[in-house]
This record gives structure tokens, sequence and C-alpha cells, in this order.
């Protein structure tokens, strides 16, 4: 009998060597099927003045077929609306169509799936799910409204191949939510550390105490960094078992194993699913693989897209690589280091120095008395540089307390990045972010005060 830790036993349990030969056939495959039948690969690889018989090795690809970027994608779209001339199957056999994250509608990806496409992702979204110990039967919260991006749908698509009981409650504002779930005992929760944490805060505002009035006991979490205490905190604030994943619509995604994200007292692994999508971790100045422990930019190709492929897209997104055999799970995977996933383009040079919003994260949401920050880097009156930090804190934190918290993340912050901010205390209650919630709470307004007048300086 499998054991039920696995969701495709044939593929996980697999030599890492024998997994190596399976990939680099389905990578092959995918090269050949993209080259003939997608315009902007054809370009690509003309430029390249390369062609997939040129592709012999994993070394050949990684040096000699280019990368692709989100530029490439949309400029793409531009010149063939609104598939763009990567678009490789006829328009009748596109089952889905997905535009990537973003309010301006700017800049945004067009992705288009097959039915195929379609049954493979939601394959991937179940593999996390069983992977976690999720279960037939079980009530599982999907609190994501449904709309041009994909995360809602495959979600929900996902948690009903599990077998479980779905509640869609992403259109209700989140008290809303509590009540749904506390009338209905849902028992699983996947959404964003922020979130889950907003949902607490508004139970407490509520007279409820999520561990003990509400029936939450299991958590997948994905969408943005956290600092390692944040799991054990959480975890013991809803009686709940938390895990975590990684996944984006380019088709890169990974997730913790059944050991979790803290292993140990340490972070645990996502492990890539590199069945799903070849994945390489590179230096973003060299293009060169970094080595294990290092950090580096992940590149996807999806391995069975059919409706709008493409080769070594460059995600923007700083990871930590380890080899697979780094968790003794057993599973021939590749690894990531969990919850320390950033952005290379979040990053703010103020002063000279890099500033990263995570750093931030990890040193005002560690801590229980704050429930939410904002964040702000601008030019004064006298076109100095300064960043400027207002934090919220749980209404039941004395005066005395506040201030002397400011006081020490201020201190905090200036010796771990050697800049000094400016901390105050919000005016009122700041939004609650579900989503990819460390660039959301950042606004650069140099550039608009680049823009002043001199009269305008007061």
């Amino acid at each position: 009998m499998v054991e039920k830790r696995y969701y495709k036993p044939e593929i996980e349990r697999l030599s890492r060597e024998d997994f190596l030969q399976y990939q680099w056939q389905q990578l092959q495959r995918q090269i050949r099927y993209t080259y003939e039948k997608s315009g902007l690969c054809q370009r690509q690889f003309r430029q390249a003045k390369i062609t997939p018989d040129d592709i012999k090795t994993r070394e050949d690809f990684t040096c000699k077929v280019p990368c692709t970027t989100k530029q490439d994608l949309v400029a793409d779209q531009r010149e063939k609306p609104p598939f763009g001339t990567r678009l490789a199957v006829r328009e009748e056999e596109i089952f889905a169509t997905y535009l990537t994250g973003g309010t301006s509608g700017k800049g945004q990806e067009v992705h288009t799936a097959t039915i195929a496409d379609w049954e493979h992702w939601i394959d991937a979204g179940a593999m996390m799910y069983v992977w976690a110990g999720w279960q037939k039967g079980e009530r599982a919260m999907n609190p994501l409204p449904l709309g041009v991006t994909q995360a809602s749908r495959v979600l929900q698509a996902s948690l009903e191949r599990v077998g479980c009981n779905v509640f869609n409650l992403g259109m209700y504002d989140t008290r809303t939510k509590l009540e749904y779930m506390k009338r209905f005992q849902i028992g699983i929760v996947d959404t964003s550390p922020s979130y889950i944490e907003a949902l607490a805060y508004e139970a407490e505002k509520l007279g409820m105490a999520p561990a003990k009035d509400l029936f939450v006991r299991k958590i997948m979490m994905a969408g943005q960094a956290y600092p390692i205490s944040f799991i054990g905190k959480t975890e013991a604030k809803w009686h709940a078992v938390i895990y975590d994943n990684y996944a984006a619509t380019q088709g890169a995604w990974g997730a913790n194993c059944e050991k979790g994200p803290v292993i140990d007292g340490k972070r645990g692994f996502y492990h890539l699913y590199e069945h799903f999508a070849y994945q390489e971790i590179i230096d973003p100045e060299t293009h060169k693989p970094v080595r294990p422990g290092e950090v580096g930019e992940l590149v996807v190709t999806p391995l069975h897209q059919k409706a709008s492929p493409f080769l070594r897209f460059r995600m923007g997104d700083k990871v930590r690589y380890f080899p697979h055999n780094a968790c003794d799970c057993g599973r021939p995977f590749a690894l990531l280091e969990a919850g320390t996933i950033a952005r290379y383009d979040d990053m703010m040079k103020v002063k000279g120095v890099n500033i990263w919003p995570q750093t931030v994260d990890e040193i005002v949401l560690i801590r229980p008395e704050c429930v939410e920050y904002k964040g702000r880097v601008f030019l004064t009156d006298a076109w100095k540089e300064e960043i400027e930090v207002s934090v919220e804190f749980r209404n039941t934190v004395p005066s005395e307390v506040r201030r002397n918290l400011l006081m020490h993340i201020s201190g905090e912050l200036h010796d771990r990045t050697g800049i000094r901010f400016s901390l105050k205390e919000a005016a009122g209650e700041l939004p609650r972010y579900a989503m990819k919630a460390t660039s959301l709470r950042w606004t650069d307004e140099r550039v608009k005060g680049l823009e002043r007048k001199p009269m305008d300086r007061g």
C-alpha cells in the first residue's frame, strides 16, 4: 500500500538520478513544442542563432537559450493582442484565460490554458494539500474572490480534487468570513500570513479567541515571507498546524513536505515541483547556477504548458537554493528555503543602502502588540531621503508601552540596516493585506518629490 503522504508516488519515489532523466525527456519535448508553436520563441531562437537541435544537454539549455522576461511577454501581447504570438493552440481550445496580479492593468501578463493545462495545475494544487495531510470531507475556506487572476479558481478546484467541502467566502468582508467559519466549524484555511493575522485580530475584536471559539486546525499559507517565530506563535494562537507553499502563474511551484515549514527549530523547505516545471536558480548578474545555500533568482520553464508556452522565464524572485537531499523525506526534488522568498524589484536603495521591505516585516510584525504597518520613502523639503513607518497597535496596548515599542523598533531597524527610520503611531486602522502584502505596504514618493518646483519646498 502506498503511503498517503505521496500524491504522485510514481514520481515522488524516484531516485534523483532517475528523476533527472525523466525530467530531461520532458524538457526536450517541451523545447521542441514551444519552438514549433510559439512565434515569440522562434524570434528568440533566431536572435540567439540556435535551433532545438543545438540543445543537447542541460548546460546547453542554460547557456544557449535566452531568458524570457515579463517585458517580453507584455510586448508580445501588444504586437498581437490579446494573447500574443506565443499562443500555441487554436482559440477554441482555450479553456481559461488569466492575468497576472496588478491593479492598473499595465504590464499584466496574459496566460491561457487548455483543459490539459488546467488538469496539471489542479494536480499541483492537490499535491501540496495531500503533503499537508488535508483529507476528504474536511471543511475548507477559500478566502480569495474570483477574478481574472488564477489563484482563487485553482485553489477551489484543487481543494475539490482532494475531496474537501469548500466554502467560497472571498466576496465577503473579514467579519462575515468569521461568522461563516464559526457557524460551519470550518477546519482548514488557505491564506497568507498577513491575512491569518487579520482574521485573528478581527476575531478578538468580536470577543472570540481563535483557538477556543473557532475550529481552524489546519492552515496553508502562501504569498508572503515571514519570521521563523511566526509559525510557532500562530500555531499556538489557533491551535492549528501550519504548512506553506510557493506558487506563481508562470509555473513556479513548491511546497512543504509533511515536515512543515520549521524543522528542528530551523527553517524548512519548499520542495520544487520539478516534474511540473524546470526550475533554475541563477545569479542574476552572471546568469550562472548558484551553489547550495546561496541566494539567486528563480527561472522557470513549464514542462506541460500547451496553450501559452515559454522558456526560461525570469521570475524576479529572490530565493535560497538547497539540493534535494537537504531534506530527508526522500523526494527527488530540489529545495528552496521556506518563508524567505522576496522580490528583487521590492528592494529600495535609500541613502545608498539596499533596504528590503521584508526586513521591516520581520521586525515589526513579529511583535504581538503590532497589528499592521505602512511605510513610505520620500524627500523632505531639504531634499533629504527619509523613511517613515506608521505602526498600528492593538487597542489593548497602553500608551507608554506603545512609545517604548516605537523606540525599540526604531533602534532594531537601525541596527539591521544602518539607516535611521522615522517611527510613528498610525492614525486609525491601516488596510489589511491578504496577498503579497510586502510590496503593498510601501510607497516610494521620491519620484514625485523630484518633480516639485522650487517654490513647492515650503
